[in-house]
């Protein structure tokens, strides 16, 4: 019986004995069954970085047209960052202008350091690249057209959006090329 808050009591039943942990015999009496242990071998599973390209770093990106527009961009973006949170901050103009670059600044960041941390993804014949085209591709578009609102916000947006254009661009030529069928044509020497 247990006696409840209000002083009622209540039948619970009979009391079942249960076995204990320090109880020396076990009720099967056969003995313990080791189970099997999985093991996961991630390495083999999942591959980020292609085994020929592991350990590299792709610093060469940095010398490439895309690499340089997206060096410009950080830097641009940085400045515009600095000066619209210098500038009077209740006012909208600065608000948008300082979330714009900010967001930028952090997006452009990641993807200098994808490309040059993980550098397949700067080969043109790997199957991983087509996503991160059109992602890029709708960044960049979308940061053009949100730079251009904010031309009139602050004049350092007019060069971010000469170059999230100018990214746009050359991302929708990439994109556009990936997707065209490709034909090899393999010409064998036939000797007789």
């Amino acid at each position: 019986m247990m006696r409840t808050e209000e002083g009622t009591t209540v039948e619970l039943g009979p009391a079942k004995d249960l076995p204990h942990s320090d109880d020396i015999t076990r009720p099967d009496a056969s003995p313990k069954k080791e189970k099997k242990k999985i093991q996961f071998h991630m390495a083999n599973k999942v591959k980020i970085i292609p085994t020929n390209r592991q350990g590299q770093l792709n610093t060469g990106y940095l010398a490439t047209l895309p690499g340089v527009l997206k060096i410009a961009e950080i830097a641009l973006s940085s400045i515009a960052f600095i000066l619209a949170i210098c500038s009077d901050r209740r006012t909208t103009t600065a608000a948008w202008t300082e979330h714009i670059s900010f967001e930028c600044l952090l997006i452009v960041t990641g993807l200098l350091l994808g490309y040059v941390v993980f550098p397949h993804l700067t080969l043109n014949d790997e199957a991983t690249r087509e996503g991160l085209i059109v992602v890029e591709l709708l960044f960049y578009g979308l940061n053009s057209l949100l730079y251009f609102i904010s031309i009139w916000l602050m004049i350092i947006c007019v060069a971010l959006t000469v170059l999230f254009a100018i990214d746009t661009i050359f991302k929708l030529k990439a994109w556009r090329g990936e997707n065209e069928p490709k034909t090899v044509v393999v010409a064998g020497n036939s000797q007789a």
